[in-house]
């Protein structure tokens, strides 16, 4: 399969596919009619996720992609997930929270009916995330920092080995449980591995090893900038 990781695909006033750093080319790459199966994040908020996915879908039509069919991966139909796969040529992997949406990964044993999967992923946000095969759960609602039953670490999809750091320009200076979550969370946690932090309108191609747009690298406590808009360099030659 191919996968791209992003941090958000919308444009800034939310009306079409954020064009930055050649998103949309790319993605008419691989797909031009699109076969979608949308995953969400929250099996639990089905109008959160029909309006949200709706967005999405326009955003792919007013960005020139014919949408043959849209499927939303509602709970109840969860037993037909292999077929559902089956049928597509895209599947979206959605923001949200990524301890929830992990949880549903592993209910509808999503990594095992994905794994043989041919066609493109992209990933969103926390979809991204929780693409990788250890997952970063960097805290983002109050109380995750100080709980001691939070785990910042988890098992993924084990579709792309590296873990995305979404909207870091958003995130960098935000505090919770009154600690600064860049410098008393993620950097701590960093040390013995590599985060790539990417800033909206800045994506990953996981199966070409290219990082587009800006980028930082949190590695052993300390970031470094790779990548800025307009750019791209290879994953695998930044330390």
């Amino acid at each position: 399969m191919n996968v791209i990781l992003s941090s958000d695909i919308m444009s800034p006033d939310k009306r079409q596919l954020n064009s930055q750093n050649g998103f949309v080319d790319k993605i008419h790459e691989y797909i031009d009619d699109i076969n979608c199966l949308y995953i969400p994040s929250d099996p639990h908020t089905p109008f959160l996720t029909h309006t949200i996915s709706s967005h999405h879908k326009r955003a792919f039509e007013k960005s020139g992609f014919t949408v043959k069919h849209w499927k939303i991966l509602y709970p109840y139909k969860k037993r037909k997930l292999q077929q559902l796969i089956s049928q597509s040529n895209l599947i979206i992997l959605a923001g949200g929270h990524v301890p929830t949406q992990n949880k549903f990964f592993h209910h509808i044993h999503l990594k095992k009916y994905i794994k043989d999967y041919n066609g493109l992923v992209i990933g969103i946000s926390a979809g991204s995330m929780n693409s990788a095969e250890e997952v970063y759960a960097q805290p983002e609602n109050f109380g995750e920092v100080k709980s001691t039953h939070y785990r910042r670490f988890l098992k993924g999809l084990g579709i792309v080995d590296i873990s995305v750091l979404p909207h870091y320009k958003e995130i960098k200076h935000q505090r919770i449980d009154n600690q600064r979550i860049m410098e008393d969370v993620t950097l701590p946690d960093s040390y013995g591995r590599k985060f790539y932090a990417i800033e909206d309108g800045a994506y990953i191609v996981a199966t070409e090893n290219i990082i587009y747009g800006n980028c930082y690298v949190i590695k052993d406590g300390k970031i470094k900038k790779v990548c800025s808009t307009g750019q791209s360099v290879n994953l695998r030659g930044v330390n």
